[in-house]
């Protein structure tokens, strides 16, 4: 497979003298049409000396050195405690030969940056030199059949091959981006600020076979020894993590005489069969895939290693690159992993994204679309509940939250009777909530379906929904107030529920989310005293799932406050919080601005 990156004048000459490739013929072989007139049949003998030895087959095509061992599998992931063992793991999957291997310490994150480009020119693998010492690295080598190797700010001692040094004894990194231009020949570069982490990534994700990263000091007197130590034929791309900084930087490279612009190629590009996702904080592994991506035309995109769905641009640059194939590298983590094939088929939630609260709270009206006695749902009718629902819901984007509007419905009501099914909990019919999670489909409302199980269980009632919570903008609320015992009944005792019960739910609800590619399902807890949620911090919180813990106590804002504090006080951070507004009961409602300074801040606000 041929690539459009420079190749080395000597393996263009190796690969000549093999071949045999030359104009002249040599003084021993006649030319074509001498052969032709001295013995017409000569060109189409073959066997002319008359007997049947078998003529010898061409010599096969060379294997090429560059392959793809990642074809097998949709999803491959590369984790290394050591970063020496993952850039051997990528090179055996990139390269079967190599004449020229690049070598840098696995523990200095710029001078695998500085040797990742002087990889892509070279057309050759990226190794790192750990702890462990050359020994694994030298065998590598070996079986690459590499005739030269270069070392990048490391020394060469223990390599196999002719070993070329650059810079094993400088310390700075920008003096050993210009040592390793200068070996390379090369003019152009991607200027990084030195403490630009994402924009290091960022410029490793442009590697185009012709420019070195450059490591950049903003201060005038190091701008200043750069101007001085650059050739005038130098040609600066500065890449920054804000477009800003970027501008600042380039105009000051442009006043001490550097030629400088802002790249405007966008970063990390994506539309090709394979991306490798990586953590930028990460930076030799951030080097290995940018090496192994720009030699195969391959996309490389940061994302959160502890959780891929979260971010402002990651998870729909993931989404957009439609990838054949996706390789995660470095210290991803198992529960970041799962969620690959969400970000690439899975449902969104209403407004975009996968996850509910970054940066966006939920405002819901509460209640039954049976009846107006339970709440604010019931009041009006679907068509003119919606505007009453954005009403409610617009002050509470005052402090820049996006807010999402929500309907939390009553879908299992505690009842005075023992119901048909003897656990005194009426239902609603399916039927009957369909259209209002539907009409929230189209207008960018999550439904939240609020259980008030009676004498039954929390699992068995929410399991008789599973077709709505299939929807990406449905989840559940889990009401311990009217959870019964047996010889209970409702407005005597206030209920309760204990934690295994809940951890039921929790594990149902994520499992349900996960395996069927859904962004993170909502989990609210009701609860305004204690008793309710007993042992609610035992509770293991699922990463399917965001669950809040709901103050939906009523009475006066004082009485109210106090009790959010007491029950969100030296709370563990597993939780989320809500509050919940009395349209009748409270005295005096709590105004948005009011809920806005609650501390901690609330996700989540109903009014009933």
């Amino acid at each position: 497979m041929r690539h459009p990156w420079p190749v080395p004048i000597a393996a263009v000459i190796v690969v000549a003298a093999v071949l045999g490739c030359s104009d002249d013929p040599g003084p021993d072989t006649p030319a074509s049409d001498e052969v032709s007139a001295a013995d017409p049949d000569a060109s189409t003998d073959p066997d002319p000396d008359g007997n049947d030895d078998p003529v010898a087959a061409p010599p096969p095509d060379p294997e090429p050195c560059r392959h793809d061992a990642l074809e097998d599998a949709d999803l491959v992931t590369l984790d290394a405690s050591a970063m020496m063992q993952l850039s051997l793991d990528v090179a055996d999957r990139t390269h079967r030969c190599a004449e020229f291997v690049v070598v840098a310490d696995a523990d200095d994150p710029w001078a695998s940056s500085i040797a990742a480009p002087a990889a892509v020119i070279l057309d050759a693998p990226l190794l790192l030199l750990g702890d462990d010492g050359p020994a694994a690295v030298a065998q590598r080598i070996d079986a690459l059949a590499a005739e030269q190797v270069i070392t990048v700010g490391v020394s060469g001692a223990g390599l196999p091959g002719a070993v070329t040094e650059l810079g094993p004894q400088v310390t700075d990194p920008t003096a050993l981006a210009l040592e390793v231009a200068s070996y390379l020949e090369v003019t152009r570069f991607f200027a990084v600020p030195t403490s630009d982490t994402l924009a290091r990534a960022g410029a490793l994700s442009r590697l185009d076979g012709q420019s070195v990263l450059l490591p950049v000091d903003g201060d005038p007197p190091a701008l200043s020894e750069l101007a001085a130590d650059l050739l005038p034929t130098a040609r600066l791309q500065v890449v920054a993590t804000d477009l800003d900084a970027a501008g600042e930087l380039s105009g000051k490279l442009l006043g001490v005489g550097i030629d400088a612009v802002v790249a405007t190629r966008p970063m990390f590009l994506s539309g090709t069969t394979t991306t490798w996702l990586f953590d930028a904080d990460q930076t030799a592994a951030v080097a290995i895939a940018a090496v192994a991506a720009a030699g195969r035309g391959e996309a490389i995109l940061p994302i959160d290693p502890d959780d891929l769905r979260r971010g402002d641009t990651a998870p729909q640059r993931v989404r957009d690159a439609r990838p054949q194939r996706v390789v995660t590298i470095g210290a991803i983590t198992d529960d970041a992993v799962w969620q690959v094939p969400l970000l690439l088929g899975g449902s969104e939630l209403p407004g975009g994204g996968f996850l509910l609260f970054e940066d966006r709270r939920m405002v819901a009206l509460y209640g039954s679309p049976e009846t107006s006695v339970l709440g604010a749902m019931g009041q009006q009718s679907l068509d003119e509940t919606v505007p009453r629902l954005r009403e409610a819901a617009e002050p509470y984007g005052a402090d820049g939250f996006e807010v999402l509007p929500a309907f939390e419905m009553i879908v299992t009501i505690a009842s005075a009777d023992a119901e048909d099914t003897g656990d005194f909990s009426r239902r609603t019919d399916i039927e009957v909530v369909r259209p209002w999670v539907e009409r929230a489909a189209e207008e960018g409302i999550y439904v939240i379906l609020d259980l008030q199980p009676g004498r039954t269980d929390f699992l068995t009632q929410a399991q008789e929904y599973e077709e709505l919570l299939l929807e990406p903008h449905v989840g559940l609320a889990l009401d311990p107030e009217w959870r019964l015992e047996d010889d209970q009944v409702h407005l005597t005792q206030i209920g309760s529920v204990e934690a295994a019960e809940v951890q039921e739910v929790v594990d149902w609800l994520a499992a349900l989310t996960r395996d069927n590619l859904l962004p993170e399902k909502l989990l609210i807890l009701h609860q305004f005293q204690f008793g309710m949620l007993p042992d609610r911090d035992t509770i293991e919180v699922r990463p399917e799932l965001a669950v809040v813990v709901h103050m939906d106590g009523q009475g006066s804002l004082g009485a109210k406050n106090e009790t959010y504090a007491a029950i969100t006080g030296g709370a563990e951070d597993r939780w989320l919080w809500g509050w919940k507004n009395f349209y009748d009961e409270d005295e005096p409602v709590a105004t948005p601005a009011q809920v806005l300074e609650l501390d901690p801040l609330p996700v989540f606000v109903s009014y009933q």
